[in-house]
């Protein structure tokens, strides 16, 4: 608009209001279309990140159904107290059966008590104890040799057994009464015994050994001994020196909880997880009708209404829904369907699911199941086409990202065209506004001329008639 409000003082013809009506008509028939055009292109960037991410999102439970991870999911059922079983993705699907548990111990033994664990053993001598640790009926295993003396205490003997066998088993004192210390020492490992004996290098004869001391030549303070777990898997007797059994079945842990009575037994079902699978189907329907929904939304054009999407004249984002429809539909070359497991696409392009008659297809035969999602080393599956279709519209340098390229590069031309015809109709203007300055100037000087000389004819008629 013009800002010099004296504009038309002189002549009262060529006004600012005159200048600012000629603006508004330039402004409504160059500036205001370009504005609409950065508007819907505004528009369009917006539309398109909502968009984008809902295509990310759809791919990603696409991608899971596609892949074998989901398949290979097992869950194990028949757990009990006294075994719990693990199964790792991919493990062999059976049942089996286990009874007899009697769990692999650690050895263990409690020394006689002494009255206080800071002063010297009473009798005690001097010498060398022999700790061996691992042997099998009496055979191999490893020797720990501590040396004591007439003044060691039960810390002191807890504290050297720790520093030179710490390794393979644990020492500790217990305050287990008034006045009463307990040393006690305890395997690191199952199925490893622990045996004592010591060489007594005191001259008095009275002296008495560590051994005697402490009770461990007297097999009654083995409070607990050393054994292996063993159990009858579908009534095969099995020996491990450990409660945590991983080698029996091929990615299947068994671990031994507590031991069984005669009449107890573990009936274990190792199954496919059809829960994850159903779970994720689920989420991939959310998924598909969220972003089926919104392309609809963006691409129709509703005539009654007079309203159209955003994206209503491209034909690119119009394709989308029909791919992803044309696979989702697709029967296989064994007569297989989405439609066969309780998926429907109904005629507006919302899918429902059947969780009941889908896991009940797929508990029934899981491995048909996986071939038409997944398929196998010959065939795609349906998620695996409809995976390779989403990987060609995302990510960098795809088809969403070009079309994401063209809605920039557009709407970057128009702020050019809307920045320079701006600029052009404000040198246009400020060009016009000084011309009616100078105009109205003329003009007034004009008037002005032809108002004196108006009144010198007047006085000449005047004298005239008179």
């Amino acid at each position: 608009m013009s800002t010099i409000n004296s504009l038309g003082i002189g002549s009262g013809v060529l006004t600012a209001d005159i200048l600012d009506k000629l603006r508004v008509a330039d402004d409504a028939a160059i500036i205001k279309p370009l504005e609409d055009k950065l508007a819907l292109s505004t528009q369009k960037e917006e539309a398109y990140t909502l968009l984008s991410s809902f295509m990310n999102t759809f791919k990603t439970s696409v991608s899971t159904l596609g892949g074998d991870s989901l398949y290979l999911a097992r869950t194990v059922s028949g757990n009990t107290d006294a075994v719990t079983v693990r199964a790792e993705g991919g493990s062999d699907v059976q049942s089996f059966n286990i009874t007899n548990v009697s769990k692999a111990e650690k050895d263990v033994w409690n020394a006689l008590a002494q009255t206080n664990k800071t002063v010297a053993m009473p009798g005690l001598g001097e010498g060398t104890l022999t700790i061996n640790i691992g042997a099998v009926n009496g055979v191999g295993g490893t020797d720990y040799e501590i040396a004591y003396t007439a003044t060691s205490t039960l810390d002191d003997i807890k504290t050297s057994l720790n520093d030179i066998a710490g390794e393979k088993m644990t020492a500790s004192v217990l305050q287990v009464g008034e006045g009463q210390y307990q040393l006690m020492v305890t395997g690191d490992s199952t199925n490893q015994a622990i045996t004592f004996s010591d060489s007594n290098d005191d001259s008095d004869p009275d002296a008495l050994s560590l051994s005697t001391t402490l009770g461990f030549n007297d097999s009654a303070n083995n409070i607990q001994k050393a054994k292996a777990a063993t159990f009858n898997y579908n009534g095969v007797s099995i020996t491990r020196s450990s409660n945590d059994i991983s080698d029996l079945i091929n990615g299947v842990t068994i671990t031994l909880n507590q031991n069984q009575t005669a009449e107890q037994s573990a009936n274990i079902k190792i199954a496919q997880n059809d829960i994850s699978v159903t779970s994720e189907m689920e989420m991939f329907v959310t998924n598909f009708n969220t972003l089926s929904s919104n392309l609809k939304d963006m691409t129709t054009t509703d005539q009654t209404k007079g309203v159209a999407g955003i994206f209503s004249g491209e034909s690119f984002i119009k394709s989308i829904s029909r791919d992803i429809t044309k696979i989702l539909t697709d029967v296989d070359s064994n007569g297989n369907s989405l439609m066969n497991y309780g998926i429907d696409i109904d005629r507006y392009g919302v899918m429902t699911l059947d969780s009941a008659v889908f896991s009940e297809k797929f508990i029934a035969d899981p491995n048909a199941l996986e071939l038409l999602f997944s398929g196998d080393s010959e065939t795609d599956g349906t998620f695996t086409k409809l995976n390779t279709k989403m990987a060609d519209y995302t990510g960098f340098g795809k088809l969403m990202s070009n079309f994401s390229d063209q809605i920039g590069t557009t709407k970057e031309s128009l702020i050019s065209q809307y920045d320079k015809q701006k600029a052009s109709l404000d040198t246009r203007y400020e060009t016009m506004t000084k011309k009616f300055t100078a105009y109205d100037a003329m003009i007034s000087r004009m008037n002005s001329q032809f108002s004196s000389l108006q009144m010198m004819i007047d006085a000449q008629a005047n004298t005239s008639s008179n």
